[in-house]
């Protein structure tokens, strides 16, 4: 999805689809799949939800880095650079 192949939603989707609410790592994805499904109840835009899936998916990338004690392959490095960079224009910027 931070590289541009899926749209925010098809990430939630196939996260949710695939580990459902079971595994705490994505979690966090799942639940926003569920707020895709009731935007017409709530008070929340698409756009919100994106963007908050967009840092999610940001969050995940920067663990896996971390995890890993480096940046991971060239695609990873690539990845993280562009969500540096980048800012969420639904959420405050906490790089601080």
């Amino acid at each position: 999805m931070l590289a541009g192949d899926l749209k925010p939603w098809e990430l939630t989707f196939r996260i949710h689809q695939r580990y459902g609410h079971e595994l705490s790592l994505t979690e966090r994805l799942a639940e926003l799949d569920d707020e895709y499904g009731i935007l017409e109840y709530g008070d929340r835009t698409v756009d919100q939800v994106d963007a908050e899936v967009t840092a999610e998916a940001r969050r995940l990338a920067g663990a896996v880095a971390r995890a890993t004690g480096h940046g991971g392959n060239h695609r990873t490095r690539v990845l993280l650079t562009r969500a540096k960079n980048a800012t969420a224009p639904h959420l405050p910027d906490r790089r601080r």
